[in-house]
Order: structure tokens, then C-alpha cells, then sequence
């Protein structure tokens, strides 16, 4: 029986998705990208969505729930 595939998130723009797809890829979380828009026409009207196998849906949300931004020195 094959693993089904959920939706994680869906981001509005590619390279926001991109950016969250190689957080998980990072982690070793299967995930991949799926273009619910007209994109080959220049319009995203209904986003990217970030899909993982069903059993690794937990521990993806864990990995993007995590924010770094904190982590940043922006000091000149």
C-alpha cells in the first residue's frame, strides 16, 4: 500500500516554498512542491503547496514551526 502524501502548507510565492522545502529536505523529510496555480502563465493565484508522506507530518510541522530569526545579527 502506498503512503499517502498530505498538504503541510501552502506558500504564496516559489521561493518562500523553496526556502521551507530545503529546511525539511535538510532534516531528511521527504516533502515535494505542488503548483496549484497557472504558473506556466506567469499567475499564482492559489499558491505552492509543500506536501510530505502522511507518517512524516508531525515532524515536518516541528521543523517549520522553528524560527531562527532570532539567531540573526543585523548589527552594522
Amino acid at each position: 500500500m502506498k503512503t499517502p502524501w498530505v498538504t503541510l502548507a501552502v506558500f504564496e510565492i516559489l521561493p518562500t516554498a523553496e526556502i521551507n522545502r530545503g529546511r525539511l529536505l535538510a532534516e531528511g523529510v521527504s516533502c515535494r512542491l505542488m503548483d496549484r496555480s497557472l504558473s506556466s502563465l506567469g499567475l499564482i493565484a492559489n499558491g505552492i503547496e509543500i506536501q510530505v508522506p502522511e507518517p512524516e507530518l508531525e515532524r515536518a510541522q516541528k521543523i517549520l514551526a522553528q524560527d531562527f530569526s532570532g539567531d540573526l545579527d543585523l548589527a552594522p
